[in-house]
């Protein structure tokens, strides 16, 4: 019986994950294929463009055919944590480092606050709203490199309107903490996303490759009720970063413990 092209795809993804199709290696030709599994040229197509879409394998054009795509040996891990230098705070002392990607710049527009991140900021979905674009890495490394969208609640803009241009030495952490008079309370979610057309582009992604976002919240208190003043939302490859973070312990967590009374897996 004939093989369909998800079934091909699976043969050919377990002998790349089992490492018998190591990286670089040449996948069987469309016609090899066909004739192997009793298919069309179109089906075993359909079956290397499945590997092709999930990053598994790429199109290297003439004698060289379909290979196994190279991929990192090891994810950088970005270490979660507000730190601070002469310029001002950054996140995690592995990107102290990074600037503005040569030939960009931090992009001030006001646009329609996307839903998610309109709830964080307690303002209605398509406000529009002051944003700061920017595109940054690492200067020795290009590949390693995130969007950063810095989403500013309106009230901040309308007290701080120095947040829509140049915000000086410090950036706008320094001006929001100079106006609250208090410190910034941030927190972050770390979800997955696939990129749309335009990430894939600034973020030089192959085909299948997701993000890695991370909602950071930065939260300070006026006339003694929490503002959440901004939020930035960070993408960048799940490819190419990981994050980690420590586990603290909390309530009846904290060392000595009680041992324990009951088992977790018969009641």
């Amino acid at each position: 019986m004939a093989r369909t092209a998800e079934e091909i795809a699976a043969s050919l993804r377990d002998r790349i994950r089992e490492g018998e199709l190591q990286p670089g290696d040449r996948l069987p030709t469309m016609d090899a294929l066909a004739e192997e599994h009793g298919v069309s040229r179109q089906t075993a197509r359909q079956a290397l463009n499945l590997l092709k879409a999930e990053g598994l394998v790429e199109y290297k054009g003439g004698r060289a055919g379909t290979v196994v795509r190279e991929r990192p040996a090891a994810r950088l891990v970005r270490s979660r944590g507000m730190e601070r230098d002469h310029l001002g705070y950054y996140s995690g002392a592995n990107v102290q480092h990074w600037r503005l990607v040569p030939g960009t710049q931090t992009d001030v527009t006001t646009e329609p606050v996307p839903a998610d991140l309109a709830e964080l900021l307690g303002i209605e979905a398509g406000t529009p709203t002051t944003v700061r674009k920017r595109l940054n890495g690492d200067p020795d490394r290009p590949e390693h490199r995130q969007l950063t969208d810095s989403w500013l609640h309106p009230d901040a803009v309308a007290a701080l309107p120095i947040l829509t241009g140049s915000t000086g030495l410090g950036g706008i952490y320094d001006r929001i903490e100079e106006w609250a008079e208090q410190p910034i309370v941030w927190e972050e979610e770390v979800t997955a996303v696939t990129p749309g057309p335009a990430e894939v582009a600034a973020l030089l992604l192959p085909p299948g490759v997701p993000l890695l976002r991370i909602i950071r919240t930065s939260t300070v208190k006026i006339d003694g009720r929490p503002l959440v003043v901004e939020v930035n939302d960070i993408r960048m490859s799940a490819e190419l970063f990981s994050v980690r973070y420590p586990m603290t312990r909390k309530g009846a967590a904290r060392w000595p413990v009680q041992p324990a009374s009951a088992d977790f897996y018969t009641n």
